[in-house]
């Protein structure tokens, strides 16, 4: 019995989803068990810690002893300061000085030296859905469960985004600044396109200030490049050069003009985690929770999840039990699927994924 990789593409279940603050983040939980949350009810606050700076300032002015320093300093120990503000000289408006390097705190003066600590990052957690706390994890975030919409993705860049679904242009994100769309409400949005992901639509969808792209698919040699985006990059299909499939499409197509929480994971194989895209949607009953353990079976509807038929959906129409001879030369276990042209093929069964609907 075989258990594929699963990826969910349903209009309504029941989700639930953690929502936590940062590894090395110090927080504080502020959502108390039990109660509603709305999308961008904050359910914890807290900071990171950023890095700790040593300014050589007794070397710097060539004072004799450590100590003469602290005779030079322009700030008080423990003051907030901005990055290039003068810190320390015989005059804050000329003559030999030392610069705030960042944004952060003179945190001591000693053995003369200076040590700053770089602004912390503070975070307000949003819940992203629309639920209720099912369970407070403290100092971390908590567990929300929710109804609605779930699309699962292949690969994202990092970042988590609540923004209003917009369809982009036919002719894909290079068209974001044309003057026919120009002024369309994408600035702040998420936009959904139905074309790959190239460096040309990625500097114009940044420079059009959107929070998030989704798209079906990017050429690897992007992904650096999308890994340093600020905004969010969410692949339906793949890399490659694979288009977006009309199911995952039509979904998305019904979302437009909505609020949405795109989690644009990036997936380490470390955690049974996807990216993925949730809507809130109202129901009188709750609906059951997706099934992640089905075994495959003849009948069962799958997704070919490698070249030459990458992206394709086929249905499985036997699993032999002895491993098949590929035209690779390679003897491995095997489902017999039938593609859309009728034609049936051995496709090995790490490269399938089931589709949950």
């Amino acid at each position: 019995m075989y258990y594929p990789d699963q990826r969910y593409i349903t209009r309504l279940t029941t989700i639930r989803r953690e929502c936590l603050l940062p590894d090395d983040a110090i927080g504080k939980v502020v959502a108390l068990d039990g109660t509603r949350v709305d999308i961008r009810d904050v359910v914890a606050r807290g900071a990171v810690p950023r890095r700790h700076i040593i300014i050589e300032g007794q070397k710097f002015f060539g004072l004799k002893k450590p100590d003469a320093l602290n005779a030079l300093l322009l700030v008080k120990v423990g003051e907030a300061v901005d990055e290039g503000v003068p810190i320390a000289g015989k005059n804050p408006k000329r003559g030999k000085r030392i610069f705030a390097p960042v944004r952060g705190i003179v945190k001591a003066v000693t053995n003369g030296r200076i040590i700053m600590s770089e602004m912390p990052e503070i975070i307000d957690l949003e819940a992203g859905v629309k639920g209720r706390v099912v369970e407070v994890y403290p100092r971390r975030g908590v567990a929300i469960e929710a109804v609605g919409g779930l699309l699962q993705g292949v690969w994202g860049n990092g970042h988590r985004r609540i923004s209003i679904l917009r369809e982009g242009p036919q002719e894909g994100l290079e068209f974001l600044g044309t003057e026919d769309v120009f002024g369309a409400g994408y600035r702040g949005s998420i936009v959904l396109s139905r074309r790959p992901l190239t460096a040309m639509g990625l500097q114009i969808a940044e420079e059009q200030n959107v929070h998030g792209v989704i798209v079906p698919s990017m050429d690897a040699s992007l992904r650096p490049r999308a890994l340093e985006s600020e905004i969010a990059i969410f692949l339906t299909e793949g890399f490659g050069d694979m288009p977006m499939s009309t199911g995952v499409y039509s979904q998305l197509k019904d979302y437009n003009g909505r609020s949405i929480l795109m989690d644009a994971y990036t997936p380490t194989g470390e955690a049974p985690r996807r990216p993925e895209i949730i809507i809130n949607e109202l129901s009188k009953e709750r609906p059951p929770r997706p099934n992640f353990m089905l075994a495959l079976r003849p009948g069962m509807g799958v997704r070919i999840t490698r070249e030459p038929h990458a992206g394709s959906l086929v249905r499985v129409v036997d699993l032999p039990k002895k491993p098949v001879l590929l035209d690779n030369g390679l003897r491995v276990p095997c489902a017999r699927v039938e593609l859309v042209s009728g034609d049936v093929i051995a496709v090995p069964l790490a490269d399938l994924e089931y589709i949950g609907r």
